[in-house]
């Protein structure tokens, strides 16, 4: 994964992750993630205060910040764990038999179904923050699973000079960058095609980015 500093969200020490080990733990920031979210569908983003939050979560002021700088934390934190809790379909037995790279048409999917959530942050002006840390995080995800997906198609041809060209790191961050506008692409469009098409067509354009002499003629 990249060791890029992702905008945004609060550094934790070692401590802090073990502690973040604890379910108490867990459920304080489960419930102030669950907090945002419901005060998203309610109102836009920048009427939201993180003391709304924690009347919500039930959680103390000290509870959030040991956790959160602010309120863009927490929605950046939710969108990462949405993006990594879908990602976990990827490593059903099927899946590895024709591995994806990303969870494109879940996300698809759930993104359709956040009308208000999506409301709430282009009101605030808040959708291209969001859409640049998700770059990060999808760019992240792609390249640990860059390997195994490449691996299908090794076993098909020799290796050709083309192979070699491309850093593993850029070529994550131009197709996180490729997901995400086909998500844009399916909320401006959403009757043109299914949430399964846009997944395979991005995926092949995918195969094309990875192993491009499987291409050519």
């Amino acid at each position: 994964m990249s060791d890029k500093t992702r905008p945004g969200v609060q550094q934790t020490s070692s401590d802090d992750r073990h502690a973040d080990d604890d379910p108490r733990v867990q459920q304080s920031m489960r419930a102030m993630r669950e907090a945002l979210n419901t005060l998203l569908g309610e109102r836009a983003f920048n009427d939201i205060t993180v003391q709304q939050i924690l009347d919500r979560a039930g959680v103390s002021r000290a509870t959030f910040y040991a956790h959160f700088r602010n309120k863009d934390d927490v929605l950046f934190a939710s969108f990462e764990r949405m993006v990594h809790g879908l990602a976990r379909t990827l490593n059903t037995p099927h899946e590895r038999q024709r591995p994806r790279l990303v969870p494109m048409r879940e996300l698809i999917e759930h993104f359709a179904s956040a009308g208000d959530v999506f409301h709430s942050l282009e009101s605030s002006g808040r959708m291209e923050a969001l859409w640049d840390f998700g770059t990060d995080v999808l760019a992240g995800l792609i390249e640990d699973r860059l390997p195994t997906f490449r691996a299908v198609f090794a076993r098909r041809r020799a290796p050709t000079p083309l192979d070699d060209g491309m850093d593993d790191r850029l070529t994550a961050r131009m197709l996180a960058g490729a997901c995400l506008e086909l998500v844009k692409w399916s909320r401006a469009f959403p009757d043109r095609l299914t949430p399964a098409e846009l997944d395979a067509r991005f995926h092949v354009m995918a195969q094309r980015a990875v192993a491009p002499a499987i291409f050519q003629a």
